[in-house]
């Protein structure tokens, strides 16, 4: 990876593990719903402008199903669940469960029919390993609330995983932009009467103001920006290694601005999260598998002439 794919990579981690700190500032103040779906409006406005300066089209009538279905899945539902979340989990705690996505991406795979590898199963393993260990060990007290919100995280990263392969059944040969544009506008859509049902408790802040606009602007439009051109040109295998970021600089940012404290067991299950991430993407040095080597045919040699 060359020095401007590798910036561009640390710039999207920390982007994209600021998003949990917002979350914490603007949910209080505007309520999930708001905060939920004025981040996909704001996002679907950015990823517009983007698109239609470079000439690029929906094609809304043909694929606004598929639209809905993605945008759904893929970012309405599961921002919904971490905003719900962000009432009652330190930003860190969200940014890891949200880096167990590639563990259910295995589980569905595996209940669709492909078989993982073991290092693949190893790392499921060890990935709930990890969960277990900051909800039974972690500084969060244990009740209702709190319970419904590690639920909703982890169903979060069921739906992002289930996206995943929407997006490849559906999308196979679109352009990621105009996919990510289409997708934003058609959780929108139906998401918008739910502010009109659950609108802000309070005044807005000046500062939750300017957290949910660079939660939609920045955290979603900018970041899907950023994260497809790494696809394009680092590759996806490259660009999905922001994964292993996010939850530190989530963890990071929450210590620094909202005083949230790193324990040992925020710190191991972290690290165990991070460790299941990379055992699926087998990186792990002894569990990645050999390249499969070919024999190559034996020549005879030819008979020396007496």
């Amino acid at each position: 990876m060359n020095p401007r794919n590798l910036v561009t990579l640390v710039l999207l981690g920390m982007i994209w593990g600021s998003s949990f700190l917002f979350q914490r500032i603007t949910v209080p103040v505007f309520g999930v719903a708001t905060t939920a779906v004025g981040r996909i409006v704001l996002a679907a406005i950015v990823l517009f402008a983007v698109i239609a300066a470079s000439g690029r089209r929906l094609q809304w009538r043909a694929h606004w199903r598929d639209y809905l279905l993605v945008g759904l899945i893929g970012s309405g539902f599961p921002f919904l669940l971490f905003a719900f979340a962000a009432h009652s989990l330190p930003a860190g705690y969200s940014a890891v469960l949200n880096a167990t996505v590639p563990l259910f991406t295995v589980l569905i795979g595996w209940a669709a029919g492909s078989r993982p590898s073991t290092s693949k199963w190893l790392g499921v393993a060890v990935g709930i390993l990890g969960v277990v260990t900051l909800v039974r060990f972690g500084t969060v007290q244990l009740d209702w609330m709190t319970l419904a919100a590690f639920a909703g995280t982890l169903l979060a990263s069921v739906f992002y995983a289930f996206n995943a392969r929407t997006v490849k059944a559906r999308f196979a040969a679109a352009d990621p932009m105009v996919v990510a544009t289409g997708s934003q506008i058609g959780a929108a859509l139906p998401l918008l009467p739910w502010i009109a049902l659950s609108p802000p408790t309070q005044v807005p802040t000046l500062t939750a103001t300017l957290s949910l606009i660079a939660l939609g602007v920045i955290c979603t439009g900018v970041a899907y920006a950023l994260f497809y051109r790494l696809i394009r040109d680092a590759g996806s295998d490259r660009a999905v290694t922001v994964t292993f970021i996010v939850p530190v600089f989530a963890q990071a940012w929450g210590a620094m601005f909202l005083s949230e404290p790193i324990t040992w067991a925020s710190s191991i299950g972290c690290g165990l999260v991070l460790l299941a991430v990379a055992l699926i993407f087998e990186r792990v040095p002894g569990f990645a598998p050999r390249p499969a080597t070919v024999a190559l045919p034996v020549l005879a040699k030819p008979c020396r002439e007496s």
